[in-house]
């Protein structure tokens, strides 16, 4: 009887192996298919941001007032560099006078003789010479420093007016020869020859100074934005990206330190665009800047928006037609793969994964794309009005970064 019971014992143990091996079978199956049917992969969660980027090509549009004088002919000397901001009443530029390039190198002799005979004569000390000789070192000091060929030259006109005045004041001194004296009358009477002739251009206005004229500041204007239609732009033939070229008979003053943004757009977010939403404006990766809606036409299938910028970078003065991106949006926090959020009954949840354990938590969505999400955990406050009550609260599981999240592949 007992060797019958043995027998049993030993068949039953065999059923029971088979039973548990068709069970381990059978999981390990179910486990493949589902993850052929839903694979998973691990995420870890880090902070990042996410924006809604449009590309665009844009209009420049400035507050400008051309300068030209009557002797435009003659050529022009700079007396403000571009981008050079200005007072009203300064002076901006002048025309040359008949005769002027003749009287530069009479100058330019003078100035040889006047430095020749000044070695020679007696040193003797002036307070305001030795101030003077201070400016033209400091002045020497930044032409060292900079490359701008504008600049350079506004330098060395100043140092030329310097090195004049400290020849004044020696061939004024009693212990000066009479030689450096009648130099000294000489080249100022040059001077007063092509100040008396020139034709000065002072701006009637504060603001930026630019030489780079394209025959279309009286056509963009800011007062009104209504005459901003798609035929319009199209029927101007501007090139994107084409350098405005310098002009040598006259000048411009921006007025406001300020630009118009006219854009062509038909996106689902320019659409939803009003007056008065603020986006960013993407030059290139180290330029963006703050800018507001201004100003809308509707244009048959498509909207032109205005958008307005706080400032007067030197790029958006060479050009009237640049290309840009529009920032519609942009959010940063926690940045998750869409794949991880889980919806069920309009909530939003992700697998957390930490130290072997998994927990669901819900979360709230701050911001999506078509690929990510930037979410953030719910307050304690925002719970309780959900209707989660105090222990459901207190026991709630959170995401933070670096935590491993379970992601959907497909």
């Amino acid at each position: 009887m007992s060797e019958e019971k043995k027998g049993f014992k030993s068949v039953l143990v065999k059923i029971l192996l088979i039973l548990l091996g068709v069970v381990v079978i059978a999981y390990l199956i179910f486990n493949t298919v589902r993850l052929v049917m839903s694979p998973t992969d691990t995420y870890v969660v880090e902070k990042g941001v996410l924006n809604l980027k449009e590309n665009a090509e844009a209009y420049v549009i400035r507050n400008e007032i051309v300068m030209q004088g009557a002797n435009y002919m003659n050529g022009m000397e700079k007396v403000v560099a571009e981008g050079k901001r200005v007072a009203k009443g300064d002076p901006v530029f002048h025309y040359y006078v008949n005769g002027e390039s003749t009287i530069k190198n009479e100058i330019a002799e003078l100035d040889k003789k006047i430095v020749e005979v000044q070695r020679n004569e007696p040193t003797f000390y002036n307070t305001d010479i030795e101030v003077l000789k201070g400016r033209i070192k400091d002045l020497e000091e930044k032409i060292y420093q900079t490359n701008n060929i504008e600049e350079i030259n506004n330098y060395k006109k100043e140092i030329d007016d310097y090195s004049y005045k400290i020849s004044t004041i020696m061939g004024s001194s009693s212990q000066a020869s009479s030689y450096l004296k009648d130099l000294v009358g000489q080249k100022t009477a040059y001077l007063k020859k092509l100040t008396d002739g020139a034709e000065e251009i002072r701006s009637d206005y504060s603001g930026t100074i630019s030489y780079r004229i394209d025959n279309l500041e009286n056509v963009f204007t800011a007062n009104d934005f209504s005459y901003l239609k798609k035929n319009f732009l199209d029927g101007l033939n501007l090139r994107t990206g084409q350098l405005i070229e310098t002009n040598n008979e006259k000048g411009k003053v921006i007025t406001e330190f300020a630009c118009y943004l006219a854009v062509e757009m038909n996106s689902n977010a320019a659409k939803s665009a009003t007056i008065g939403s603020k986006v960013k404006i993407e030059l290139d990766v180290e330029n963006r800047f703050n800018a507001e809606v201004v100003a809308i036409n509707e244009d048959n299938d498509c909207r032109i928006i205005v958008f307005k910028i706080n400032d007067l970078p030197e790029r958006l003065i060479n050009y009237r037609k640049i290309s840009i991106s529009v920032i519609w949006w942009e959010t940063s926090g926690l940045k998750v793969p869409n794949s991880a959020l889980i919806d069920r009954d309009g909530k939003k949840y992700i697998q957390r994964n930490r130290s072997g354990y998994s927990a669901e938590v819900l979360v709230k969505v701050l911001q999506q794309n078509d690929s990510y999400s930037i979410v953030d955990n719910y307050s304690s406050n925002e719970l309780q009005e959900m209707g989660y009550s105090s222990e459901e609260i207190q026991n709630r599981y959170t995401i933070k970064q670096y935590d491993k999240i379970n992601i959907n592949n497909k």
